[in-house]
């Protein structure tokens, strides 16, 4: 009995008085007034004429309960009732009509059956009833079959489907009917038994387009892309016409599978057969060319194409734009569609997270902001909420990266009950670290239990160390891993970032291990790892096996350009990098935004004045690469004007900007001028540059050290001053080396290290060795007030001459003395390895901030 929902009590189920029929109304409201006119129902008494299908069920129900006896002993008339009830989603209704029932035939059970299947009943209930069919010795029909293997795909359940099966095959159903057969092969493909479903397919003594149509999606289902292709074929040569159902499941076999050529193969045979201007088929090529076409035209011209559209559409052409990182295109089409759902949110939150990579950092985090905005809009509008939503908003606030803003959104995601899964529980670790939450995203993981995302969480905490600066702990968790778990837990990704660990840290040994193991377990086939090794060999000083490596790639794409030439930029090889951008242009390779970065910030280390060729290049990236230059670009150019001394055209450069000049722009400026001691044009860098960024510790640095070099010592002072009242921490100086595949990390005057008095020891004969070559320690870089012998103390206890005196005492014979340094190296420091270097006859590689030293015979690589 279904709910009442008027303020009438219900009727009681116990049989009632006799009645003028005994199919009695269900206890909802009062029964309407019977229809005069409808349609007459095949079978019945001629004079019953029931109310049209679309029609309120009870006033079918009327009609009939007001027919008298002549309707008792036809129960085609009950049956038409109670199939009324269930097209309007009325079950409890049409049971309690099934239940008055004076005579059932195998149509009323097998109408119920299908209506218990269609509105989504357990499987007990169908098969409740399909027994007491049997009890009452009525024989099944095909329709009561279908009914059955109905509830079995809609509820997941193939043992009973097995079952029923059987049943078909005895009552040969199987062979005999074509539905029945249909019906077998898409329970067995939707309940994930596809190998059942072939078998079954092969044994069909006939076959529809609705047969091979239900094999075809459980292959693409699977993954098995080629054999739906291989499929297709066999249905064109049997004679079978493809429909929009074949073509559908075809294109997200293409997309899938990353065939451009059967996906437009697809689409020609659509063109061929009129299917394109279907609504069901354009959605699919709309999909398919969205993340696999040459351009957003191929989406914009299937779009325009379709005569009608629907929300799957709009979402869509929507989505092809963010794919294409048209992201202000796509808010357009957003903000003017008709009809938006939660499919289409989370297309544009998911976008936001996709073009969040770039030159442009402002940008990514202007992207979460706005993400998390339209997470508000959702909840506002009161639309459903899918683990992709709730996805998507953890990663648009791990882009926005605000730590309050994540607490917020993390007891969000707590209270509105989201379950914990997989992706939801990476997603939240991800946002953790990102947001400045590292303790958190460790208890996260410390209670893990999802193995299909461990990999992607262990990745997260993995990047959390290294961002932390916390590099010995970072390869202490992969080499735990690593030994804890099998060798198919590393994957592309993981090495991906394993690799660009070991290049941020200059592990050139580590580096190699992880290079071999790429080539033994079949990844080295991934042109992102590929590009992962380039970048590593380049950024631990090793430019011939990144060159070597590159030229052995059998699949090279833009990435891997970028890498070559930011590996020669790093050892300020600017010639050879306009050699390779000439390779480019000859090869027709299209460049990006980076790529643009890189090339002009070459100029700044070729052998001749390269500006005005710098300055022709900057123009042409919007004019002839419809590539709009960013806040980077700019500044790179600064960089640039003001390394080859040409700083009043590097002014007026500034000022000609389309846009107020950003910190970065001042910066640059800031940093050139210091290579050519321009004092008056860095004081008012540096003025611009504390008005943009107040609380940069870098810039409070930056001006401290400006006043300590003008000898203004109190000025100096108060600004160091201001930073600890502030609560702002300079970034420590810190450089490694390494020596036993571990790394030795040592800062100013550290005396941490185990073997520290060999190396002070060490340090002090090497300090002498030097100054009997020329070495003379220049205390002009000491910018503290105090006496001459405290600032040659502090001079001789760098932390890049601590690292290279350990490494020079470990290092064999012909090996080469590998330093990093996270800061720029001072002047002192250079002309003391200068000096080692010819005093031990060995080669000192050194990297800091602005790339490689190679010193060799008292000479440096980078000509300073």
């Amino acid at each position: 009995m279904a709910t009442s929902t008027s303020s009438s009590p219900p009727l009681p189920l116990a049989p009632p008085p006799p009645p003028r029929s005994r199919l009695s109304f269900p206890s909802h409201s009062p029964p309407p007034r019977p229809a005069t006119t409808g349609t007459a129902v095949h079978g019945t008494a001629p004079h019953l004429r029931l109310p049209p299908r679309t029609a309120d069920p009870r006033a079918a129900h009327a009609v009939a309960a007001k027919s008298g006896a002549a309707a008792l002993s036809d129960a085609r008339l009950s049956n038409a009732v109670m199939c009324g009830y269930l097209r309007a989603g009325r079950l409890a209704d049409a049971r309690e009509v099934f239940e008055w029932m004076p005579t059932r035939d195998a149509a009323s059970y097998s109408a119920l059956i299908s209506g218990h299947a269609r509105l989504g009943s357990p499987v007990s209930a169908a098969d409740a009833l399909f027994r007491r069919m049997r009890l009452a010795e009525l024989a099944p029909t095909e329709y009561t079959f279908i009914g059955l293997l109905t509830a079995c795909i809609r509820r997941g359940n193939p043992r009973f489907g097995t079952q029923v099966h059987a049943l078909v095959a005895k009552d040969r159903y199987c062979g005999g009917s074509l539905l029945v057969a249909n019906a077998l092969l898409g329970m067995y493909v939707k309940c994930g038994r596809l190998e059942d479903a072939m078998r079954v397919f092969e044994g069909m003594e006939q076959r529809d387009v609705s047969s091979w149509n239900a094999v075809l999606s459980g292959l693409v289902e699977l993954g098995r892309h080629e054999e739906a292709f291989e499929l297709f074929g066999d249905m064109r040569t049997g004679g079978v016409a493809a429909d929009r159902f074949s073509l559908s499941a075809l294109l997200t076999a293409a997309a899938e599978g990353f065939s451009l050529s059967q996906g437009a193969a697809v689409h020609a045979l659509s063109l061929k057969s009129g299917l394109e201007v279907d609504l069901s088929v354009g959605n699919a090529l709309i999909g398919f060319y969205a993340e696999h076409g040459d351009s957003v035209e191929d989406v914009v011209g299937v779009f325009q194409r379709m005569p009608v559209k629907d929300v799957i559409s709009w979402t869509g052409l929507l989505n092809g734009y963010m794919e294409f990182g048209l992201v202000d295109k796509a808010l357009g089409v957003f903000d003017g569609m008709p009809e938006k759902n939660f499919v289409t949110y989370n297309a544009v939150l998911t976008g936001f997270c996709q073009n969040k990579e770039g030159v442009r950092v402002t940008f990514a985090k202007k992207a979460g902001l706005h993400g998390l905005g339209l997470f508000r809009q959702m909840l506002e509008s009161g639309l459903e909420m899918s683990d992709v939503t709730v996805t998507g908003v953890l990663n648009a606030c791990a882009i926005a990266a605000d730590r309050k803003m994540s607490e917020q959104v993390h007891t969000f995601v707590i209270k509105c009950g989201c379950g914990s899964t997989p992706w939801i529980d990476a997603a939240l670790i991800d946002m953790c670290i990102k947001c400045g939450r590292s303790g958190d995203a460790r208890l996260l993981f410390e209670h893990w239990c999802h193995q299909e995302s461990f990999h992607i969480a262990w990745n997260s905490l993995l990047l959390s160390s290294f961002r932390d600066g916390e590099y010995e702990k970072a390869f202490s968790i992969f080499l735990q891993m690593f030994r804890s778990s099998d060798i198919q837990f590393i994957d592309e990704f993981m090495l991906t970032t394993v690799l660009g660990v070991c290049g941020a840290l200059g592990f050139a040994e580590l580096g190699k291990q992880m290079h071999s193991f790429a080539a033994k377990s079949g990844l080295l086939r991934a042109c992102g790892v590929g590009n992962s090794i380039i970048s590593m060999y380049g950024k631990c000083g090793q430019l011939e096996n990144a060159e070597n490596f590159f030229e052995q790639m059998p699949h090279r794409d833009l990435v891997s350009w970028n890498a070559l030439i930011t590996a020669h930029l790093l050892h300020r090889e600017g010639d050879e990098i306009l050699n390779i951008w000439s390779q480019m242009q000859r090869l027709v390779i299209k460049p990006d935004s980076i790529t643009f970065l890189l090339i002009i910030s070459a100029c700044s280390y070729t052998s001749s004045d390269s500006a005005d060729a710098c300055m022709e290049l900057f123009h042409c990236i919007s004019s002839m690469y419809n590539i709009e230059p960013a806040m980077e670009h700019f500044a790179a150019l600064v960089y640039v004007l003001g390394c080859w001394g040409r700083f009043d055209e590097a002014e007026q450069f500034i000022h000609s900007m389309p846009f107020k000049p950003g910190a970065l722009v001042w910066r640059s400026l800031l940093e050139s001028c210091s290579k050519r001691s321009n004092m008056t044009l860095r004081r008012r860098a540096m003025n611009h540059l504390l008005a943009l960024e107040p609380h940069d510790p870098s810039t409070y640095v930056l001006a401290s050290n400006l006043y300590s070099e003008s000898a203004k010592w109190h000025c100096s002072e108060n600004t160091r001053l201001e930073m600890r009242e502030k609560g702002i921490h300079k970034i420590p100086a810190r450089s490694w080396t390494f020596h036993d595949n571990t790394v030795h990390s040592f800062f100013a005057r550290d005396r941490s290290h185990p073997q520290s008095k060999d190396i002070y020891a060490g340090l002090d004969v090497l300090t002498l060795e030097c100054m009997k070559a020329g070495y003379e320690p220049d205390t002009t870089f000491v910018l503290h007030d105090v006496e001459e012998y405290q600032k040659r103390h502090f001079l001789m206890y760098h932390s890049a001459k601590l690292a290279a005196t350990y490494g020079l005492l470990m290092a064999g014979s012909g090996q080469i003395v590998r330093v990093v340094k996270n800061i720029r190296m001072c002047g002192d420091c250079h002309s003391f390895l200068e000096h080692a270097s010819a005093a031990t006859g060995k080669e000192i590689s050194a990297r800091d901030s602005s790339g490689f030293h190679i010193f060799r015979g008292g000479i440096c690589s980078c000509r300073e």
